[in-house]
């Protein structure tokens, strides 16, 4: 089977949808020989900022000397980038190696009933499992598909874990209200693993606090246990200053916004708190580290002139935090393009960006869940009174607002699908 066929094989699971809870995934990882207890890890979940908290742990004790597996989802343009080692994406080889091998075990479990077939994010947990105990890894980096405590990643016992803020995001599953949202997200707390959070609402914390009191773990909070302050935001990038067990002085990353800061201070305290069980992090590593991080897709600058941005700010607080960001950058307005997938509240991420935008240009992505592009632009009539336009495909949504720039440049925008579709775009289109 080639590298494209299995692929195209592992996204057809997804017609067997999403089904949360664990009782398949430790079978399946059982039957597979438990590559997961053969690495220590960090497990980071939360609404926004999780992906970034990842790589900048990642990039952090790759610069320690440790082998690090990361696992992040969705992917931008290629399946791999979920899987990596120091960095690099696990190879089309081993996905088929493993994907086959991986295979007759998920038919043979389904046989046994159609409860227990797989979905397509256990198979490939299961697989990036193996793949970083095939590679020896020293620690793997995970970062939760959707909230926590019933998620396929939720079978490993880590060191640390990580609670970014929590948002209102996949209501159908996780809960209407964001309380019930932070009790799922809670889930991955466990004995012997201290809790890093951005979270600063009261309720939420009482929600951390009364499972981190179950489990006899510290709750390290934002703004009380650490802090960042004297943020700098360039389109070069980030500085800020940083104080939690230590102080750090100008650190700095080419991840652009303020929020990028909060994420990188997240990680610095996770790091502390390996140090605290014996990994002796230095302050050297950690600036190594967060100048190496990369995250392509987050508040990237494609190009200046005109100013051409991709952001998968994917929710109403992911783009109100990009609005943000480029207030303070100084690009507002800008000429939107903006698609969506239909389980988002596009409605309200449209008047996020409205008040900010010259123009928007409602658009689509190539993808089953998408929400098609005329239905996105009723909304953005409704919603914004300005200039305004549709676009079938992303591709030509783009070219549409660099031919007719209005503002202070393009920032492409919605859903990380529409963002690994301009990725794809820029590829063939824009020179380095």
């Amino acid at each position: 089977m080639s590298y494209t066929d299995l692929v195209d094989w592992m996204f057809n699971l997804e017609r067997f949808g999403i089904k949360l809870g664990l009782d398949n995934m430790r079978e399946f990882l059982d039957r597979i020989g438990n590559p997961h207890h053969e690495f220590r890890s960090i497990h980071v979940t939360g609404t926004n900022g999780k992906g970034s908290v990842c790589t900048f742990l990642a990039d952090v004790l790759n610069a320690h000397g440790f082998r690090v597996g990361l696992y992040t989802s969705p992917h931008l343009v290629d399946f791999r980038e979920r899987i990596k080692v120091d960095g690099q994406d696990i190879p089309e080889e081993a996905v088929v190696r493993i994907g086959e091998e991986l295979r007759s075990e998920m038919v043979s479990m389904a046989k046994e009933g159609t409860e227990k077939q797989l979905t397509f994010f256990e198979f490939t947990t299961g697989l990036a499992f193996r793949y970083f105990a095939e590679e020896h890894v020293d620690i793997v980096v995970a970062e939760v598909g959707m909230g926590g405590r019933l998620d396929a990643t939720n079978v490993i016992e880590p060191d640390v874990s990580v609670i970014t803020r929590i948002g209102l995001e996949h209501t159908d599953y996780l809960g209407r209200t964001i309380p019930e949202i932070a009790f799922e997200k809670a889930g991955i707390i466990k004995r012997g693993a201290p809790v890093v959070t951005c979270e600063r609402d009261p309720a939420i914390l009482g929600i951390f606090g009364k499972k981190c009191d179950e489990f006899e773990v510290p709750l390290v909070r934002i703004e009380l246990d650490f802090s960042v302050d004297c943020i700098r935001q360039t389109l070069s990038g980030t500085s800020f200053n940083y104080s939690g067990k230590g102080e750090m002085m100008g650190l700095e990353t080419v991840l652009i916004g303020g929020y990028q800061a909060e994420n990188a201070a997240a990680a610095i305290a996770c790091l502390e708190c390996l140090t605290e069980k014996g990994d002796n992090i230095t302050e050297e590593e950690i600036r190594k580290g967060l100048t190496n991080a990369r995250w392509p897709g987050r508040m990237q600058i494609v190009q200046r002139e005109p100013l051409l941005i991709f952001d998968g700010g994917h929710n109403p607080d992911g783009v109100r935090m990009a609005i943000l960001t480029l207030e303070a950058l100084g690009t507002l307005p800008m000429t939107f393009v903006v698609g969506c997938m239909n389980d988002k509240d596009a409605r309200e991420i449209v008047r996020t960006m409205a008040p900010h935008a010259s123009k928007i240009i409602a658009t689509q992505v190539n993808n089953k869940r998408a929400l098609p592009a005329d239905t996105l632009y009723e909304i953005v009539k409704e919603e914004f009174k300005g200039h305004s336009s549709v676009s079938m495909t992303s591709s030509r949504g783009i070219e549409m607002a660099l031919e007719s720039t209005l503002g202070k440049g393009v920032c492409v925008i919605g859903s990380l699908y529409l963002v690994g579709e301009a990725i794809q775009w820029k590829e063939k289109n824009v020179r380095e």
